[in-house]
């Protein structure tokens, strides 16, 4: 459930424009709403963001380095998979190519997943794109290749885990793999499976 549009709100934005703009964000970032007792874990930091303490660039650090943002995408996933998907979350877009992925890993090999998002949201890309007020959304761009085309076109598309945890989009497609319904399979041997 992905923001298609920028949805921005203001510094002096009150506590009900405030409730809005953090469901906004929980669409981007979580992919869903989250449940009521999820909702209690994270009550302390939404409450914060409510009474305007801290803004969506904060929000958006501290929500990824909670348990109910890292169960649901790092936990489960690759390191390269989870990369994908915080790029889709925090940034609004599909990884350009290896050597972006590269660099994201070594950070969250080194430094954590904190440090990671933190490069994304203090990004000039992400300024340029969001600025201080704007929910990061799933942005249009120019395609440097067909492939480019296709990987942004199916992780636009792709629910948590629809096609598997393990493999990213930009390398199942130099496989040669269909990942669709969340199980791997060859190209070359449709009957044969492969889980990611």
């Amino acid at each position: 459930m992905l923001l298609k549009e920028p949805i921005t709100t203001h510094h002096n934005a009150s506590p009900e424009e405030r409730k809005q703009i953090l469901l906004q964000i929980y669409r981007q970032v979580l992919e869903r709403v989250p449940y009521i007792a999820e909702r209690r874990q994270i009550a302390n930091l939404e409450n914060e963001f409510i009474k305007g303490k801290i803004g969506i660039r904060h929000f958006l650090k501290r929500l990824a380095v909670t348990p109910l943002y890292l169960q649901s995408f790092y936990e489960r996933s690759s390191n390269v998979k989870f990369i994908e998907n915080a790029i889709k979350h925090f940034l609004g877009r599909a990884p350009h190519d290896e050597a972006e992925i590269r660099f994201y890993d070594n950070l969250l090999v080194r430094r954590g997943v904190g440090a990671m998002v933190s490069e994304m949201i203090d990004s000039e890309e992400y300024r340029k794109a969001f600025g201080c007020f704007t929910v990061p959304y799933w942005r249009k761009r120019h395609y440097e290749s067909a492939n480019d085309y296709l990987e942004s076109s199916f992780l636009e598309k792709e629910y948590a885990g629809q096609r598997g945890w393990a493999i990213p989009t930009l390398y199942w497609h130099e496989l040669h793999l269909d990942c669709s319904g969340g199980i791997c399979r060859p190209a070359w041997l449709p009957s044969r499976r492969v889980r990611s």
